[in-house]
C-alpha cells in the first residue's frame, strides 16, 4: 500500500498543498465533497508542531496521500503578542478559540458541510504514510457512521431507538453537538419516558462538559464560590448518577477544602466517598477525609 502512494504521488500533480483560510477551504470542500482536515500549530512555542510539521504536514507523501478525501488547512497560531505589533498571524488565534483550542498541536475533521465530526489532540509519532492512514480513516468512519445512520431510520419503534443511542454512543469524542441534534429528537419521540435509560444520563454527560469548561475558567481566578455554585447548579438541572455525580463532586470538595472551609469539605468528601469508595475519586476523597478530621 505505502509503495502504491509513493508511485501515485511521484506521477500526480501534489493537490493537497495546505490552505491557511478556513472559510476558503469550507467552501471547496463543499463544491468537491471532500472533509475538511484543520491542524493547529503553535511554532512559536512548542518544539513537537514544529517536528509535526516538518516530518509529517510538510512532506509531499502526506499531502498526496489524503488529497482524495480531504481539503487540508494549517494555521499556525502565535501565542506571543509583541506590544504594538499585530502579527499577520494573529486571525489564527481569533479561529483557534473559536475552536477552543487549548492544546497545540490539535487537528479538527470537517465534513463537507463543515461540522466536525472528530477531534485530535497531539502529535504524529510516526511517518507521514501511516499518519494519512489514521486521517484517512477518521474519514472511513464517518462515511460507515452516515450507512449506519440511514440503517438505523429504516427500522421502527424501539428498535430504531436502540440504534440510534448506539449510534450517539458512538460518536467521537470532541464532534459538533449538532452532529446528534436530529437523533436525540427523535429518541425523545420514541421513547418520551426514556423507558430505555439513555437520554437523562446523556444530557448529564453534555452538561458535565460544560461544567468542566466553567470550573476551569473560574478555578484559574480562584473563585471558590464560584465553583461551588456551579457544581450544586449542575447536579440540581441534572441530577447526575454514579461516576458522574461523584466527578462533579470532586472539584466542590477540592473547592471547600482550599477555601478552608472545613465543616462543609468534610461533608463533601464524605458525599464523593459514598458514591464509589474504591474510585480513584473515592480514594483520593478519603485521604482529604482523613487530613480535615485531623485538624
Amino acid at each position: 500500500m505505502f509503495r502504491l502512494a509513493l508511485v501515485l504521488v511521484m506521477i500526480l500533480p501534489l493537490q493537497g498543498a495546505w490552505l491557511t483560510d478556513l472559510k476558503e477551504a469550507k467552501k471547496q470542500a463543499s463544491e468537491e465533497k471532500k472533509d475538511v482536515y484543520l491542524v493547529f500549530l503553535a511554532t512559536e512555542i512548542s518544539g513537537a508542531c514544529v517536528q509535526f510539521k516538518k516530518r509529517v504536514l510538510s512532506q509531499d507523501l502526506f499531502q498526496g496521500a489524503i488529497a482524495a478525501r480531504f481539503v487540508p488547512v494549517l494555521l499556525d497560531v502565535p501565542l506571543k503578542q509583541t506590544p504594538g505589533i499585530v502579527s499577520p498571524l494573529a486571525a489564527n488565534r481569533v479561529v483557534a478559540e473559536t475552536f477552543g483550542v487549548d492544546r497545540y498541536p490539535t487537528a479538527f475533521f470537517l465534513n463537507s458541510k463543515g461540522i466536525v465530526y472528530a477531534r485530535e489532540i497531539g502529535a504524529a509519532t510516526n511517518g507521514p504514510l501511516k499518519h494519512a492512514a489514521k486521517v484517512i480513516r477518521r474519514s472511513k468512519d464517518q462515511v460507515a457512521r452516515l450507512k449506519s445512520i440511514k440503517e438505523a431510520y429504516q427500522q421502527n419503534g424501539l428498535e430504531r431507538a436502540k440504534s440510534l443511542i448506539a449510534l450517539v454512543k458512538s460518536t467521537p469524542r470532541g464532534s459538533d453537538p449538532s452532529l446528534d441534534a436530529e437523533h436525540l429528537e427523535e429518541l425523545a419521540r420514541l421513547d418520551p419516558d426514556d423507558s430505555l435509560g439513555f437520554q437523562k444520563n446523556h444530557l448529564a454527560e453534555r452538561g458535565f462538559a460544560d461544567l468542566d469548561r466553567g470550573l476551569e475558567e473560574v478555578f484559574h481566578k480562584d473563585s471558590y464560590d464560584e465553583v461551588i455554585q456551579l457544581v450544586d447548579d449542575y447536579i440540581t438541572r441534572f441530577e447526575p448518577k454514579g461516576a458522574l455525580l461523584q466527578k462533579a463532586l470532586f472539584p466542590k470538595l477540592a473547592a471547600l477544602n482550599h477555601g478552608k472551609q472545613t465543616a462543609e469539605a468534610i461533608k463533601a468528601a464524605e458525599a464523593v466517598i459514598a458514591v464509589d469508595a474504591n474510585s480513584s475519586h473515592g480514594k483520593l476523597a478519603a485521604q482529604i477525609l482523613k487530613r480535615l478530621k485531623s485538624k
